[in-house]
C-alpha cells in the first residue's frame, strides 16, 4: 500500500508590487496548519517573475510531491501562476483562497487574483479545484479533503492494473475502449493470460499455501463445508496472484473467475481475493475495468478494503437495495472478523469463499461509468448498511441508499449504471467530487 503521507508543494501567490506583513503571518499560520494536520508540506519562496515561477515549479516536480497548492493571498500577476500551472504539468493543483485579506482596505483582493487566474489557468486546459476560506482547523480539514482526491487522481496516472484473462462470457456491460480510459484518468491495463494465472498457482509453494490457510482460518471465524486441505489447494491461487502482481508492479487486478476456474478446475478466487485485499490490493472479479479503478480510488482514498458486488434485490418494504457477490470480500469488512466464514461456492459447491453479512453504517457506493455520448462519469451514492436478515449467502451488504432506494434503482436505470457498484465505509462523497474536478470525469448522484 503507498504511503499515507501527503506531500503537498505550497506556493504563496501575491501581485509581486506587494510585502505585506499580513500576507507572512498567513503563510506561516496556513503551512504549520498543514503540518499539524498530518502533511508534509514542501514550501516554495513566493514567486515574484516568471523566472521564479519555473524554477519552483522545477524544485516541486522534483521533490515528488502529489498535489501543488497555490496560497492566494491578494491580486496577482496572472502570468506567474499561469506559467506554474503550466510548467507543473500533470501534477494535480489545488487553489485556495483567502477570502479578503483585510475587511477595512480592499485591495488587493485574493478573490481578485482567484477568478484572475483561474480563468487563465481553466482555459490553458490545466483542471484544479479551488476553495475559498481563512487559515482554520476546519478550513485546512477541507483543504487536506480536496488535496487527498488529488493524490489519488495523480497516482491513476501511473496505476498498473492487472487482467488475468478475457470478459467473462455476456458481460457486455463490462467492455470498455482501453485507450480512451487511459487518455481520461491515465489508468493502464495489463493484459496476462489466464493460463499465466494457472501456471503460477501450480508453481506455488505448498508451503505458502498452508500458511496462507492458516491464517485465513485465524483472521475468521473458521470453516464450514470445506476442509484445509481444499482450502489449500484453492490457495495456491493466492500465492500465485501475489506472485504476479509483484512480478508485473500491477497496483489492483481482476480475475476471468468462470467458466474456467470455476467449472473446469473446481476452484474459485474468491478467498484469495479477500486476503489480497486485505493485503492492501486493490481487486474485483469477472475483468471489469472501470469497477477495479472504482475499487482502487475508494481504497486509495479511505485507506480500508473495499468490495464490488453485484445489486441482487430491490427490497421494497425496507426500502433497501441487496448488494451481494460470491464471497470474496476482506475479511476485516465483516466488523467483527469472526463473522466471516470459509464456505464452498453456494452454487457450485466447490472452490473456497468468505462469506459473511456487511455490519451497519454509513459508506458511500461507486461506480466509473463507460462513456455515454462521450462524457465518462462517475455515479456516487451516500448509504446506510443496516442489518442482512440471517441465512443469506455470500458477501452481503443490505444499503438504504440516498435519497431513496426506489430513487436509486431509477438513477440506475435512467443513467445507464452497469451492474457492479463499489462500497467502502464511510462518507467519501465530497472528496470523489473533488476527484472528478481533477480528472474530467463527470460527477452524479
Amino acid at each position: 500500500m503507498p504511503t499515507d503521507v501527503l506531500r503537498i508543494g505550497f506556493v504563496t501567490c501575491v501581485h509581486p508590487i506587494y510585502d505585506l506583513a499580513p500576507v507572512a503571518r498567513q503563510r506561516e499560520d496556513a503551512i504549520e496548519e498543514l503540518r499539524r494536520a498530518g502533511c508534509e508540506v514542501m514550501a516554495a519562496e513566493t514567486p515574484r517573475t516568471v523566472s521564479d515561477a519555473v524554477e519552483i515549479a522545477a524544485r516541486l516536480r522534483e521533490s515528488a510531491i502529489d498535489v501543488v497548492l497555490l496560497f492566494f493571498c491578494t491580486w496577482v500577476a496572472e502570468e506567474i501562476t499561469l506559467t506554474l500551472a503550466g510548467e507543473l504539468g500533470d501534477v494535480p493543483m489545488l487553489i485556495w483562497a483567502l477570502p479578503y485579506l483585510d475587511k477595512d482596505i480592499p485591495m488587493p483582493s485574493p478573490i481578485s487574483g482567484l477568478t484572475a487566474s483561474g480563468s487563465n489557468i481553466r482555459r490553458s486546459g490545466k483542471r484544479f479545484v479551488w476553495l475559498v476560506g481563512q487559515v482554520t482547523p476546519g478550513q485546512v480539514r477541507q483543504v487536506v479533503r480536496a488535496a487527498k482526491a488529488g493524490k489519488v487522481a495523480g497516482s491513476l496516472r501511473r496505476a498498473r492494473f492487472g487482467m488475468m484473462g478475457a470478459a467473462c462470457p455476456g458481460m457486455l456491460d463490462a467492455a470498455v475502449d482501453e485507450a480512451e480510459l487511459e487518455k481520461v484518468v491515465g489508468a493502464h491495463a495489463v493484459h496476462l493470460e489466464l493460463d499465466a494465472l494457472l501456471a503460477a498457482a501450480r508453481a506455488a509453494s505448498a508451503d505458502e499455501a498452508a500458511a496462507a490457510a492458516r491464517r485465513l482460518i485465524a483472521e475468521t471465524g473458521g470453516t464450514r463445508e470445506i476442509g484445509e486441505q481444499a482450502l489449500e489447494d484453492n490457495l495456491r491461487l493466492y500465492v500465485g496472484i501475489r506472485e504476479l502482481v509483484a512480478r508485473n508492479q500491477l497496483d489492483a487486478y481482476c480475475v476471468r473467475c468462470w467458466p474456467e476456474l470455476r467449472d473446469q478446475h473446481k476452484i474459485t478466487p474468491c478467498a484469495a481475493h479477500a486476503l489480497m485485499s486485505q493485503d492492501g490490493v486493490p481487486n474485483t472479479c469477472e475483468i471489469d475495468l472501470p469497477a477495479l479503478i472504482t475499487t482502487y480510488v475508494l481504497n486509495r482514498l479511505a485507506g480500508t478494503p473495499t468490495f464490488n458486488f453485484d445489486i441482487t434485490a430491490y427490497l421494497e418494504e425496507e426500502g433497501a437495495i441487496q448488494f451481494a457477490h460470491c464471497g470474496a470480500a476482506a475479511p476485516s469488512l465483516a466488523g467483527d472478523a469472526k463473522r466471516a466464514l470459509v464456505r464452498v461456492h453456494m452454487r457450485t459447491g466447490t472452490g473456497a469463499t468468505v462469506e459473511f453479512p456487511f455490519p451497519e453504517g454509513t459508506a458511500t457506493l461507486a461506480k466509473l461509468l463507460r462513456p455515454r455520448e462521450g462524457k465518462w462519469r462517475l455515479f456516487v451514492a451516500r448509504c446506510q448498511v443496516i442489518e442482512t436478515g440471517g441465512g443469506v449467502r455470500g458477501s452481503v451488504a443490505t444499503v438504504r441508499p440516498e435519497p431513496t432506494a426506489a430513487a436509486f434503482l431509477a438513477t440506475m436505470m435512467r443513467e445507464a449504471v452497469e451492474h457492479h457498484v463499489a462500497l467502502v465505509y464511510g462518507d467519501w462523497t465530497g472528496e470523489l467530487a473533488h476527484f472528478c474536478e481533477f480528472t474530467g470525469v463527470e460527477y452524479f448522484s
